[in-house]
């Protein structure tokens, strides 16, 4: 398989994540990123995702993109470890929180998003990182809200595996850390962040540390 992706993107990592805990082999291709550049001048890359964004995911010659269908189409191929509970209500929840950062947090402050701001607008970097810091903030907020109000037994977001919720929540943190949030205010998450980063598919998914060509452990 391979892997379309941009080491300054959040949105691979989840991706990455999901191929190193299955062990699936894949292939790294690096993608230069500019939403504006490539909408007015589009590139070959552009063919295989109308959005020009990353990742896409190419398994053979059938091509797709969005993180979350990316995820959800490797768990259906290669089942094991499952990314989503067995009971239609554990899916559900599950699919909740994963949807609460893909959905809600992150296209408020993802790049498209900001540099439409700093061009159109003219915002500059002080007020562009309260935003991003503003956005960040409010759904770590309300993921520590859902996780403590709405509670299962276990490690991560959902019970002693990891699973979706988790695939997305860990490069969620990964960013705000990046944009310096503070994250005290956020014991669940950050209980659930440590947890994930003790696995190494997590911890290799990360941008500084994912490899070219890999498998989970190497």
């Amino acid at each position: 398989m391979k892997l379309y992706d941009n080491i300054h993107a959040n949105a691979p990592i989840r991706v990455r994540i999901v191929l190193l805990l299955k062990n699936i082999p894949f292939e790294r291709i690096p993608v230069g990123f500019s939403s504006e550049r490539n909408r007015t001048n589009p590139t070959s890359y552009d063919a295989l995702n109308p959005q020009g964004m990353v990742p896409v995911l190419a398994d053979e010659n059938f091509v797709i993109w969005q993180s979350l269908a990316i995820a959800e189409y490797l768990d259906e191929l290669f089942p094991t470890p499952p990314l989503l509970p067995a009971d239609s209500r554990g899916k559900a929840h599950v699919r909740s929180l994963a949807l609460m950062i893909a959905c809600d947090a992150q296209p408020l402050a993802n790049f498209r998003v900001r540099e439409f701001l700093i061009r159109e607008f003219g915002l500059p970097d002080a007020e562009m990182l309260r935003w991003v810091r503003h956005w960040l903030a409010e759904s770590l907020t309300d993921y520590e809200t859902a996780i403590v109000r709405h509670s299962t037994p276990g490690r991560f977001s959902y019970g002693n595996s990891p699973t979706l919720a988790d695939v997305y929540l860990f490069p969620h943190v990964l960013h705000a850390k990046r944009f310096g949030v503070p994250l005290d205010a956020y014991p669940a998450v950050m209980r659930i962040f440590n947890e994930c980063m003790a696995i190494p598919a997590f911890y290799n998914a990360r941008s500084e540390d994912a490899p070219n060509n890999a498998r989970a452990g190497k």
